[in-house]
């Protein structure tokens, strides 16, 4: 209605202007027409927004409801919650098998429901078809309805020479066919930092320990993708990157770093064997520039066939192809590589050592917890104390 009052009207003159009280009191007689006209101008304008009120909620209704099965659906498929998946990926897998009509259905159920998020889990689960969303949700959220089936556990700090051997027992896909998945990192998902450089990435570091849930219709390249990819969401989340800038590493060096933490203590000692390894790389110069830990050349003699041994000798930290070995005149600072491929504590870890000034430390008790100093003579005290325990 105020739009109507905008529209001009003319004076005998036939300009554009309100005239004058007089000449719009001698035009009375003729209001009445004028008032039917106005009339049928609101109601066709009133009209008009009325029939478009309709249809542009109509429309965006329509933009903004999902499609969605009415259920109860009918027949039966298994569905595969991967390790890390989140719920946008389990609705696309919902929808791909037609358990519902659309993945943005299965989204808005979730964020209606607010246990979704801790209740949902991976595993194999009997569906049916065309199931309300609604409903696919609350059966994915029932641990009872996770369905028992093969499964494999890889454990923390094992290598990748270690861990292939494993998938192929547990899903019998020949061990040839992950030896030949594992030559291409980048088509596995190692992304550009995962190397010494952006050609020469590395899987090592990147198959990440946990238990998987197995199909049967796995391949060799489809599981370790599964693998690299929950590797690169743990080396990523809670904002690793920012906390490798403040240590002065790159996500690249803070990998290799959690990598030394998991074989070189408990999880315990992961804080303080973290601050060790900083403290050691922020020397200069000295012996404390090498890092002298016997688990990089552990992990040589896993590489190179040899296996894992209880105690490595000085000949073997010695030896001149072992570009391993962080001893004294050999590497200095991190090792080329990861040397084995770490968890969440590891990683959590190193990107927050614990504050303290120690350079050195040794495993002093059975259970495997260490001492920890920056006494030279004191660290050798503890290195008795490790004998006497057989761990040294």
């Amino acid at each position: 209605m105020n739009d109507l009052d905008l529209v001009p009207f003319t004076d005998e003159s036939g300009g554009y202007g309100p005239g004058n009280p007089g000449r719009h009191r001698r035009k009375k007689e003729r209001s009445g027409g004028r008032t039917l006209v106005a009339l049928a101008v609101v109601v066709a304008v009133l009209g008009g927004l009325a029939f478009g009120g309709w249809y542009g909620v109509t429309k965006v209704r329509d933009f903004f409801t999902a499609d969605d099965y009415p259920g109860p659906g009918n027949g039966s498929v298994m569905i595969v919650i991967n390790q890390g998946d989140n719920v946008t990926d389990i609705g696309n897998t919902l929808f791909e098998n037609d358990v519902v009509a659309s993945a943005k259905a299965f989204v808005n159920a979730a964020a209606d429901n607010p246990d979704s998020t801790s209740r949902l889990q991976p595993g194999n689960f009997k569906l049916k078809k065309q199931m309300k969303a609604e409903d696919a949700l609350l059966v994915l959220m029932d641990r009872n309805n996770r369905e028992s089936g093969p499964r494999v556990t890889i454990p923390e700090g094992l290598a990748v020479v270690e861990i292939l051997p494993l998938l192929a027992k547990a899903t019998d896909i020949p061990l040839t066919d992950f030896q030949e998945a594992v030559k291409d990192p980048a088509a596995l998902g190692v992304p550009e930092w995962g190397g010494p450089s952006p050609d020469k990435l590395v899987l090592e570091g990147f198959l990440f320990p946990s238990t998987y849930e197995l199909t049967g219709k796995e391949t060799a390249q489809s599981l370790l993708q599964e693998m690299v990819k929950l590797a690169v969401q743990a080396a990523t989340k809670d904002e690793l990157a920012t906390k490798a800038k403040e240590l002065g590493v790159t996500e690249w060096e803070m990998l290799t770093i959690a990598s030394l933490i998991e074989q070189e203590g408990i999880d315990d000692d992961f804080g303080k064997v973290s601050r060790v390894i900083y403290n050691r790389l922020s020397q200069e110069t000295g012996a404390l520039t090498y890092l002298q830990f016997d688990s990089t050349t552990q992990y040589w003699l896993i590489i190179t066939g040899k296996g894992r041994k209880k105690i490595v000798t000085d000949a073997e930290l010695k030896d001149p192809d072992n570009n391993y070995s962080t001893h004294v005149d050999r590497v200095q600072g991190l090792p080329p590589t990861p040397i084995g491929n770490p968890g969440d504590a590891a990683l959590k870890a190193a990107a927050n050592p614990e504050p303290g000034d120690w350079t050195y430390f040794v495993v002093t008790s059975k259970d495997g917890h260490s001492s920890f100093t920056s006494n030279y003579n004191q660290h050798l005290a503890n290195i008795e104390k490790c004998r006497q325990v057989g761990r040294c």
